[in-house]
């Protein structure tokens, strides 16, 4: 099913609104700091996208962004 234009554009806006009030993109910061800090030696700074999304599901940030996204279904598409 796809969202007309508009509509996408204002789910978009709905989804960066609740990142921002939830400051995940500083939540997903301080994971990526740490798990370099810890998980990576001096010698091995780089970091997969794969290695920080574990990271991110272990500390619970991944469910508690879902939580948060409330998903309502309406009928005038």
């Amino acid at each position: 099913m796809a969202l007309p234009p508009e509509k996408a554009s204002e789910l978009k806006q709905i989804i960066r609104q609740q990142l921002t009030r939830m400051d995940v993109h500083g939540r997903i910061r301080e994971v990526l700091a740490e798990t370099i800090r810890e998980e990576l030696g001096p010698e091995h700074q780089q970091l997969s996208a794969e290695d920080l999304m574990k990271a991110l599901r272990r500390r619970g940030i991944i469910d508690d962004v879902m939580k948060e996204l409330t998903f309502v279904t309406v009928s005038n598409f």
